[in-house]
């Protein structure tokens, strides 16, 4: 299972409670309505994470050779730890949250109220309650003391927040803001702590293979700190929380008369100091191997490398992996237009229509939403590589509902059969969903002197070349280039919805051109209808009723899988390859990449096929 979203594992067992003591003051003066709180909360956790062993191939043929790329193995948390003397068990969060808040709601005319408030709240870092922690520092490649704070708690958390309804006539006119903050998600918060076991991946050796003796690696991992490739979770020096997000709306209602009301409305929401994540230990060269025939040398900010009297690098040890680190400063940015039509009950008949035409972009969603950067990037700076759309970025939302009583008031055997039936609809639609591409892509090729061809596996005459700068093959997130003029959509009709023409293998040392979730998958269209008949029996209301989801049967189908395969050719003459720069086949893409081959999954409701659901219903 995935246990993290760096680890799989067998399980996890989380067991969280929380205290609070809270109070509120709510007094009148006049025309304000005043208000003043406070909360204290003491947040707790015991935990264990059990680890497990993942197995990465690069395609079917290395599957079936036996030929991993890597092999990730995470021991349990619970077990003694090699770094805290021994020390086993669950693990123990400590964390407080305190909130101060005032507001006043001032009735300031007829038909205007103002709502002012400031709330102030700070989040202490979080702790483990026997400094059970490995905190990696991605500047030294060292680690820090385990009493060192795992982030820092910022103290300015200040939140105005203000509000303004005016209501002349038959028309309401809104606004407001705020200003929120939050600690972060709880598994970003606690990595330290689960950094505390044998964590490690293998890319080369004996050991690359199935089924992995993990005794022996275990016991590799603590004799031979100097070549242990251990893989903690890390955080960047500047990391800190909490997250701010800073909100704006404005509004304006209209009664039309006949009981119809309509709204138009702005919506805003801008991210800061947003969750970010990235990959530290960096690859800084890769040196062709004595022996050519063999894997390069992969030489990371903190190896450590033998030379021979001549200082060439003969040899490396690598007491770190790969690291994947967090940090803060990313940022989002949301805006909509909504515009609604509604008609109250009335005369039997109900409806609303809405319609939504927003954008949601930005370096980061937050804490649930951050992917790790697609260029490894270290600085702020680096990370506006990732300025794209977000995942849940939507661009155009429509939703219609009508209800109306059937107007039938006979009487007798025939109104006992015609009246009481209610009928109604609902239409659901939308635009595309972001379609995340990605390639994979190693971090080492091998190029032939000779014909200055790249391939992905060392030889005589060849020369080993860093392929993805600064590396990032532990977390497979990067980008391919998009070809100037070609449609990335195909439009036949087929199942095959991503043209493989439109994208490339970037060229060593780069990074792929293509914006983040710039591509769209498939739309989504619904219509629902329901029958109800309502029977008064003996002082009750019974209800039968007749749902059908789907009523025009139509097909909406899931974002097709976007990850292209690694195509470049492990030798000359392989089948379904090219090289870098050049514009991917079918074939070389994969024979899934692109192609729509499931729906939105749900077993009732939205995105299903054509169901018709039958119910009865006693009231009393």
């Amino acid at each position: 299972m995935r246990a993290s979203s760096a680890t799989n594992g067998r399980g996890t067992v989380y067991d969280p409670y929380s205290i609070a003591v809270s109070d509120t003051l709510s007094t009148v003066k006049g025309l304000h309505l005043l208000k003043v709180g406070g909360d204290v909360r003491l947040v707790r956790m015991a935990f264990d994470q059990l680890g497990g062993t993942t197995y990465t191939f690069p395609n079917v043929t290395a599957f079936l050779a036996n030929t991993p790329s890597a092999i990730q193995y995470a021991g349990d948390l619970s077990s003694a730890s090699v770094f805290n003397n021994g020390a086993n068990g669950d693990r123990n969060t400590r964390q407080q949250y305190y909130t101060v808040f005032g507001q006043d709601e001032w009735r300031a005319g007829s038909n205007l109220t103002l709502n002012y408030g400031l709330r102030y709240e700070y989040y202490t870092p979080m702790k483990e309650a026997d400094n059970r922690i490995v905190k990696f520092n991605i500047m030294t490649g060292q680690l820090d003391p385990n009493t060192t704070d795992i982030v820092t708690a910022r103290k300015n958390s200040l939140q105005p927040r203000l509000s303004a309804t005016w209501a002349p006539g038959r028309t309401v006119i809104k606004g407001g803001f705020g200003a929120f903050v939050g600690p972060g998600q709880g598994e970003d918060l606690i990595q330290p702590i689960e950094s505390d076991r044998v964590n490690t991946t293998i890319s080369t050796g004996s050991s690359l293979a199935f089924p992995l003796n993990q005794d022996v690696l275990v016991a590799n991992f603590t004799s031979a700190p100097n070549n242990r490739n251990f893989q903690p979770r890390a955080y960047a020096p500047e990391y800190n929380i909490p997250e701010r997000v800073y909100q704006y709306t404005g509004s304006v209602q209209r009664d039309l008369g006949g009981s119809f009301s309509t709204t138009a409305a702005f919506v805003g929401a801008e991210g800061r100091n947003l969750f970010l994540r990235s990959v530290a230990n960096n690859i800084t060269q890769v040196v062709t191997n004595p022996n050519p025939a063999n894997a390069a040398l992969v030489v990371r900010e903190f190896s450590i490398v033998t030379r021979d009297a001549a200082g060439n690098i003969t040899g490396v040890q690598n007491p770190y992996a790969e690291v994947d680190f967090k940090t803060s400063g990313g940022h989002s940015s949301y805006k909509a237009m909504m515009l609604s039509l509604n008609r109250r009950a009335s005369k039997g008949i109900s409806a609303n229509v809405q319609y939504t035409l927003g954008r949601s972009r930005g370096t980061s969603g937050g804490s649930n939403e951050a992917n790790t950067a697609g260029n490894n990037a270290r600085t702020l700076e680096q990370f506006e590589y990732e300025d794209g759309y977000n995942n849940f970025d939507v661009r155009h939302t429509f939703n219609a509902s009508l209800i109306l009583d059937v107007p039938f008031k006979g009487s007798g055997p025939v109104g006992a059969v015609l009246g009481g039936w209610q009928v109604g609809g609902i239409l659901n639609a939308r635009s595309g969903l972001p379609l995340p591409v990605q390639i994979v892509r190693p971090d080492v090729l091998y190029q032939d002197s000779a014909s200055g061809q790249f391939y992905a596996n060392p030889a005589v005459g060849r020369v080993a070349v860093l392929n993805t700068p600064r590396g990032g093959a532990s977390r497979n997130v990067r980008r391919p280039d998009l070809i100037p003029g070609v449609d990335p959509y195909l439009t036949s009709g087929g199942l095959l919805f991503l043209n493989p023409a439109a994208f490339a293998a970037p060229l060593p040392g780069t990074f792929g051109n293509l914006e983040r979730n710039v591509l769209r998958g498939p739309g989504f269209v619904q219509t629902d209808l329901f029958f109800a008949k309502h029977v008064r029996a003996s002082g009750r209301d019974i209800e039968l009723r007749v749902e059908v989801f789907n009523l025009l049967d139509r097909v909406n189908y899931a974002n097709p899988a976007v990850t292209l395969n690694a195509a470049v050719p492990a030798n000359p003459g392989a089948a379904n390859t090219l090289q870098p720069g050049q514009a991917y086949t079918a074939a070389a893409a994969g024979p899934t990449f692109g192609r729509l081959t499931g729906t939105v999954g749900r077993t009732v409701g939205l995105g299903t096929p054509r169901q018709v659901q039958f119910a009865l219903r006693f009231s009393f």
